[in-house]
């Protein structure tokens, strides 16, 4: 993921758990909200989800499947993704048709 698409500031998490459009999902949490700045996106792993190892390879996965699809997903917000731990238990392409799915739900992709 390109450091200018990278959400750090721990107030931008915090904006965003509060005052963010929430999509649940059984494995995934999507949070949204509009930015002026451009897209940014950050991810949120608990330690529900395992040891370090599994939570770095969850975060990962989440961050290519994000990635991929970058030209795909509306620029106009920042987005926040919460991995549930059933997250971790699904291959790369499940994590990647689950969050197509919310935010194609949501309607922050371009149909191809």
């Amino acid at each position: 993921m390109q450091k200018r698409y990278r959400l750090t500031n721990s107030r931008s998490f915090d904006y965003l758990y509060r005052k963010g459009i929430c999509l649940r999902d059984g494995l995934l949490v999507v949070y949204y909200a509009p930015s002026n700045r451009g897209m940014r996106v950050g991810f949120s792993v608990s330690k529900k989800v395992g040891k370090s190892v599994v939570r770095n390879k969850t975060k990962r996965r989440l961050k290519e499947a994000f990635r991929k699809h970058i030209p795909e997903i509306d620029h106009g917000f920042n987005y926040l993704i919460v991995a549930r731990p059933q997250l971790a238990e699904n291959d790369f392409h499940q994590i990647e048709e689950r969050l197509l799915a919310l935010l194609s739900r949501a309607g922050l992709t371009e149909a191809k």
